[in-house]
């Protein structure tokens, strides 16, 4: 017995499916929708037709300003350098001036636009034509509310009208302003362009004047201040002169080298004060020592007011006495009596010296005492000076203070004079920052509304309409479509395709519909056995006899069960047809009807029957129920009976349905039962035990594929033995908008043409109840 394991890789994605973009996929959902994305089109483009022949036609005149400081550079003596920040700060500014509320009052005025009945009557716009079609239709009802039109407006009216409709931007990175004015009137535009133009030109003018003007006046003020500041601070500095009697420099000059002489002779004191000194204190140490070493210090006599004839003569005399004695010592010994004189002698040379030792020092004394009263003098003399000195540093830093404040004084003033004399020439030649370089002009052909733009956008607007209604449509496809879903979502497998019949869908009564496509089928079923060309019909019933076969066993007969999920989905036809095929071809087939609450079958096939399958529950025997077709060879056991059907559900579960099977199997090659729906009832799976196995018909685009896996997940024993699925009612015409190109779909058309094969006739619904 097949079971869904067999298939393990139907729900795996192949290697040529993984795609991160499905074309196939999206060419498949284009085809499909594309009715609804011609009509969201269509849609958009009407919208924009619809609006362009509503909307008024604007028309736009502009003009450019220049931000140019050179300008001004023309009265300027200096220029001014300007980084990019600063001008992108100054053209930001002034596009904010150009939209301001004294632009726009200047230009009404200028225009005298409060009164002008052209601009305060323009052509009602779209929205307000919109809004008058919709009054004039229901002004039946409440009346009509036409305002009269406008023949007068406040400046401030004006000014917001204006404001509103002016446009002002920045030409790229330049210091170039757009200002542009759109109305429905090419005139108007074109006067309320310049007229812009002028005003802004003639604002920066008046900016400038007042901004000069005011400066002019404080500059006057500041200058007669500082005027009477300098003088006041001159005059400070003359009268600081007389008082102090200080000149310029002279006084310093003076008293700095008067300074620089002291203590260069302060120096000199010093020097000579301790020359004197150390010559003094090496004569009183001498002198101390006695007279008895003044020969030896005979070298020290040497100064001023000393003979120095006589000083040699006695120092030679003592440098031969001494001689002497130490030749007559070393001659004759010390005890000799010429060393007595000789040591006389030179004892009254030694006191000679001292004396002169003593007077030397005495005259050395008198010149110390000289130098010190010298060098104290000059030291008095300096301080007197130094004090002096800072008493003169003081007056002059106090005279340079009052020079340089009046110096400062007359600077500012100098350079005050000098800008109020630019003001004044400015005031009489102004020149602007900005000037005009493109004059508005007159524009010839409407600006908006942009038909291209419009149509563009309404297209758009149209293709995303129908893609997102498209979406929707997608979205709300629930059932199945092709084989592959069946596959891929089930994991049961796909037998085969069955076209919709002719009359389905109709008002026509329901058992005339049936017969008559029953015996179409029937026709076809009938013809194979003469050669005549084949159906996608006959070929989805061969498929599904193929994969019957393979449950065939040796000896008994193969039983089926044809079921629907639900009712109305033409398992019915596919039963008594797939039945009559088997029978046509010669085989043994027996079909039941076990439909016993709506058996179609018995009406098909045997609508005369007086006996059905209920009766075998009152000992009927089933030969006697069952009536053979003469055309095909047919036998069925109908399901119409006298007996009550209130206890259907609990007979084919009954030993007596389980009973005729076992009969049925020997003598029958096949044994098709027509089971009803498994979705409000539970009759298929109470006679599931009995079975070879079931054939699935879901109607094409009606049966929602979650109620088909819903069953199949909960019902896994049934879903084992499902042979396969058929789709059932499928309009081939709009098959293959449902699968990818290349797929099988795509060339039902040209199986057709292949076998010679005339279709059905189309049908007239979209959901038939076959």
């Amino acid at each position: 017995m097949l079971e869904r394991g067999n298939f393990p890789d139907m729900n795996a994605p192949r290697l040529a499916d993984l795609k991160f973009i499905d074309v196939d996929r999206i060419l498949s959902v284009l085809r499909r929708q594309w009715r609804v994305l011609a009509l969201g089109l269509a849609f958009g483009i009407g919208l924009g037709v619809f609006y362009l022949a509503l909307a008024p036609r604007t028309y736009v005149s502009a003009a450019q300003i220049l931000i140019d400081k050179n300008l001004r550079e023309v009265v300027s003596e200096v220029a001014q350098p300007t980084s990019a920040m600063d001008l992108e700060s100054e053209v930001l500014n002034q596009i904010e001036v150009l939209k301001s509320s004294r632009i726009a009052t200047a230009v009404a005025q200028a225009e005298n636009l409060m009164t002008d009945p052209e601009f305060l009557n323009p052509p009602p716009s779209f929205t307000r034509r919109i809004k008058g079609v919709v009054t004039g239709l229901l002004s039946p009802l409440f009346g009509s509310d036409d305002e009269p039109p406008a023949t007068q407006a406040t400046v401030e009216e004006a000014a917001g009208a204006l404001r509103a409709n002016v446009d002002v931007e920045r030409v790229g990175r330049s210091a170039v302003i757009r200002v542009a004015y759109e109305t429905t009137s090419p005139e108007l535009a074109h006067r309320i362009a310049n007229a812009y133009a002028l005003a802004f030109v003639q604002d920066q003018l008046n900016a400038d004047l007042d901004a000069t003007r005011q400066a002019t006046d404080w500059l006057q003020g500041r200058l007669t201040e500082l005027g009477a500041s300098q003088r006041q601070a001159t005059l400070d500095v003359e009268q600081f002169r007389r008082e102090s009697g200080l000149t310029i420099g002279e006084d310093q000059t003076l008293s700095n080298q008067r300074l620089e002489a002291l203590t260069s002779q302060l120096v000199l004191a010093q020097a000579e004060t301790s020359r004197v000194r150390a010559l003094s204190n090496q004569l009183q140490t001498v002198i101390d020592a006695g007279p008895e070493t003044a020969g030896d210090n005979v070298a020290m006599l040497n100064g001023p007011g000393i003979d120095g004839t006589e000083i040699a003569t006695i120092r030679t005399r003592y440098a031969s006495i001494v001689r002497r004695i130490d030749e007559v010592t070393a001659a004759y010994g010390a005890d000799h009596p010429q060393i007595a004189v000789l040591q006389a002698e030179r004892n009254a040379l030694n006191d000679q010296i001292f004396v002169q030792l003593r007077n030397l020092n005495e005259q050395y004394r008198n010149q110390l005492t000289v130098a010190e009263r010298q060098e104290n003098g000059l030291r008095e003399q300096i301080n007197a000076e130094g004090r002096a000195a800072a008493e003169t540093n003081q007056a002059q830093v106090e005279l340079t203070e009052l020079q340089q404040r009046s110096s400062a004084l007359g600077l500012l003033y100098n350079t005050y004079l000098s800008r109020y004399e630019e003001s004044i020439q400015r005031q009489s030649f102004p020149i602007p920052g900005v000037r005009i370089i493109t004059d508005p002009e007159l524009p010839r052909d409407p600006s908006g509304p942009r038909t291209l733009f419009v149509l563009a956008g309404a297209m758009i607007f149209g293709a995303f309409l129908g893609v997102g209604a498209g979406a929707v449509n997608e979205l709300r496809e629930r059932s199945f479509r092709i084989g592959s879903q069946i596959a891929n979502e089930l994991g049961l497998r796909f037998i085969g395709y069955l076209p919709r019949l002719n009359g389905a869908g109709t008002r026509r009564s329901k058992k005339a519909t049936a017969l008559q496509n029953h015996r179409y089928i029937r026709d076809q079923v009938i013809g194979r056995r003469s050669n005549a060309p084949t159906t996608a019909f006959l070929e989805t019933l061969k498929s599904a006899k193929l994969m019957v076969r393979k449950r065939h066993r040796a000896g008994r007969a193969v039983t089926i069960g044809t079921v629907s999920v639900l009712p109305g989905e033409g398992k019915t036809t596919f039963a008594v047809s797939f039945a009559e095929m088997l029978a046509v071809n010669g085989d043994k087939v027996l079909l039941i009807d076990a439909d016993l609450r709506q058996p179609a079958a018995s009406q098909l096939v045997t609508p005369d029957a007086g006996l059905g399958l209920m009766d075998l529950a009152v000992g009927v025997p089933w030969r006697q129920i069952a009536r053979t077709d003469a055309e095909t060879g047919l036998v069925i056991l109908p399901a119409t009976s006298s007996a009550t059907a209130a206890t259907s559900n609990d007979f084919l579960s009954s030993p007596v349905i389980q009973t005729l099977l076992e009969e049925v199997r020997r003598e029958f090659d096949y044994v098709v039962i027509d089971l009803p729906p498994l979705g409000p009832m539970v009759d298929a799976l109470s006679i599931q035990p009995w079975t070879d196995g079931f054939i699935l018909v879901t109607e094409w685009g009606r049966t929602p594929r979650r109620l088909v896996r819903a069953l199949v997940e909960n019902e896994p024993q049934f879903a084992d033995e499902i042979i396969g699925v058929v789709l059932n009612k499928v309009n081939f015409a709009r098959l293959g908008r449902y699968s990818d190109p290349g797929a099988a779909e795509q060339f039902v058309g040209s199986y057709d043409r292949y076998y010679q094969v005339a279709p059905a006739p189309a049908p007239r619904q979209k959901t038939p109840a076959q």
